[in-house]
């Protein structure tokens, strides 16, 4: 069913009235990359990273070459609170959690078009190839009342490879468990625009990532296919078409942890496209995109099809209508309507829903203090309506130190498996809530970097299964969902970044005190401590890279914690020519025995080895 009319009408009346105003010039963000040219969309437009109040770390191509990563969340580790749990290696199962929230409520956005399932409420990060991203962007805190539903713990942009015309690559690259990585690219010009093009293709033979089920002694392998496709086109001097697609394909083998000859296997075929429009005239900006995103599995047994097939699809389409005007005077304004519609594959007693929301977002800044106010409303089909709203304010000192403060709200709408599972769905659920606080002080100067930033999120009606009190036809107590726990999370974050010695430094330090208010306990999967400290260091055509991942016990449930790891990652890369690279890659070097889920371990100790050839 739509969401009626009237409401929408009522939508576009109230964001039609934004339009013909102004946005405003924040404050700058805490970044890991830093560099006056550098731009960051945490406002939904183009902001230099002078103009953002928002804690944004943002991690661009050059590093992620240098990192060589087989997965996204090889990336996001090293961030400040960012932390990363995995049933195994590359190809398994990836949860990422930002500042201790849970993984369903960070918002994941590629090339502007939101991904993940709706079923299941997660995201798979393994399916895309790092080899197709230019560029990830990590926003911190509540973001809801700009994005709207998910952005509890906060968002993650990542933006796929654009490349210039002439520009172009081919690379290959073999490793530990028959790892092996085929990728090309280029940039072409079509007249006033320009469009670039790049495949991944990626496998290994993997290794047993499940120490319980003796049935399921074998090789976990995985491969994926990966194309993007990114391009912009100049209409006239104030209109410009953009277009972005991705499309992954693979397959990944795991355990069936109860050895009881379920499924052990899993195809998926993941797409997204989009198409839009942008008017520049003066002082008003105003950007129209119709984006379709299809998460899709399908599940069985690879050595036995009488184990059957399971399948799970969600195809989401999403109209995102965004404006902004730039007034003067320290004063700008940005608003717009986004309207989504979730469909979703099964037996379930309702199968799409509409979601419609409608955002203002007020800057404005006076001489040495900044402010930014945001609010939304969504509306939620047979669900809820939702208003979230944040509030920040910043003062800059002088040009080396600044110290801002933000409040804000956000909502994580109830999953189709929540709702509508056959037989235990509870479509009575509202959507889980959250209010949090934060206070940054950031210090930039020269070629130093700092930031330290407090934090304390309160997540309510949270989703978790409980008794009903009804007896089913089995004598035993009927379970369904319900909206029955609440966290409370409070941390601190610092990050820095600096030369010495000629050696470039990163440190980053996350500390969680986390609580299920329920039982008085740590939440599940989340460290005390995490570290990150990386070592970078360029001598004519040699680069060096050391890369140290300290983190703490997590409690696993049940009085009982994992042991908390060391890992440290060396890479050295080898300029041959202007255009050729040779680069080495060496993961968890002293092999040390990594678990972030009970019972899964990492692949150990593994070396790597690519030939590259840029063409610039």
């Amino acid at each position: 069913m739509g969401t009626q009319p009237s409401k929408i009408a009522l939508l576009i009346s109230s964001v039609l009235s934004l339009s013909a105003l102004p946005v405003l010039a924040a404050e700058s963000s805490q970044q890991l990359v830093v560099d006056e040219t550098i731009t960051v969309t945490g406002a939904r437009f183009d902001r230099t990273t002078d103009q953002q109040l928002t804690v944004i770390n943002t991690i661009e191509r050059e590093e992620i070459e240098r990192l060589n990563p087989k997965s996204i969340a090889d990336v996001l580790e090293i961030l400040p609170g960012v932390s990363v749990t995995r049933n195994g290696g590359a190809g398994q199962t990836t949860s990422v959690s930002i500042r201790g929230s849970n993984s369903s409520h960070v918002l994941v956005i590629v090339d502007g078009v939101k991904v993940g399932s709706a079923t299941l409420g997660s995201v798979s990060f393994n399916s895309i190839s790092p080899e197709n991203i230019e560029r990830i962007e990590v926003l911190k805190g509540p973001r809801a009342s700009v994005w709207g539903s998910d952005a509890i713990g906060g968002v993650i942009q990542i933006f796929t490879r654009q490349l210039k015309s002439g520009e172009g690559f081919v690379g290959a690259e073999y490793g530990t468990n028959d790892y092996l990585r085929g990728s090309a690219g280029f940039g072409m010009e079509h007249g006033e625009g320009s469009s670039t093009l790049v495949v991944s293709r990626e496998q290994s033979n993997g290794y047993d990532v499940y120490d319980g089920a003796e049935s399921e002694n074998d090789a976990d392998g995985y491969d994926r296919t990966s194309i993007s496709l990114k391009g912009s086109q100049l209409l006239s001097q104030q209109w410009q078409a953009l277009w972005s697609g991705q499309y992954d394909r693979g397959n990944n083998q795991f355990d069936d942890i109860y050895g009881s000859g379920g499924v052990d296997e899993s195809d998926y075929a993941n797409y997204l496209w989009n198409l839009g429009t942008q008017y520049t005239g003066g002082k008003y900006t105003s950007k129209l995109a119709y984006s379709q995103s299809r998460d899709y599995n399908e599940n069985f047994r690879g050595d036995n099809a009488a184990a059957g097939i399971a399948k799970y699809e969600t195809k989401r389409k999403q109209v995102n209508w965004s404006n902004q005007y730039l007034v003067g005077n320290g004063l700008n304004l940005s608003g717009g309507i986004d309207w989504s519609n979730e469909a979703v594959l099964g037996d379930y007693a309702q199968n799409d829903r509409d979601i419609v929301g409608a955002y203002l977002l007020v800057e404005k800044q006076w001489q040495k203090l900044l402010a930014e106010v945001a609010v939304r409303y969504d509306d939620v089909e047979n669900v809820d309506s939702e208003t979230t709203y944040n509030l920040s304010l910043a003062y800059q000192f002088n040009e080396q130190w600044r110290l801002s403060a933000t409040t804000g709200t956000a909502f994580k709408v109830p999953t189709f498996n929540d709702l509508y599972w056959p037989g235990s769905g509870n479509p009575e659920l509202l959507s889980e809530t959250s209010e949090s606080y934060d206070m940054t002080l950031n210090y930039r100067r020269n070629d130093v970097q700092a930031y330290v930033s407090l934090f304390k999120n309160d997540i309510d009606n949270l989703i978790a299964w409980a008794p009903t009190g009804i007896i089913g036809d089995n004598g035993w107590e009927i379970w369904k969902p319900a909206n029955v726990n609440n966290a409370e999370i409070t941390g601190a974050e610092f990050f820095t970044k600096f030369g010495l010695f000629g050696l470039e430094h990163q440190l980053a330090y996350t500390y969680l005190d986390t609580e299920d208010k329920a039982t008085e306990k740590a939440l599940t999967g989340r460290s005390e401590n995490e570290f990150n400290y990386s070592l970078s260091y360029q001598w004519q055509d040699f680069d060096l890279l050391a890369n140290y991942h300290y983190q703490g016990k997590r409690y696993a449930g049940y009085d009982q914690y994992l042991d908390a790891y060391h890992q440290l990652d060396l890479g050295l890369g080898y300029k041959v020519t202007d255009n050729w690279q040779l680069r080495l890659k060496a993961n968890n070097v002293f092999d040390e025995e990594i678990i972030s889920v009970a019972n899964y371990f990492s692949p150990g100790r593994e070396v790597f080895f690519s030939v590259s050839y840029n063409a610039l």
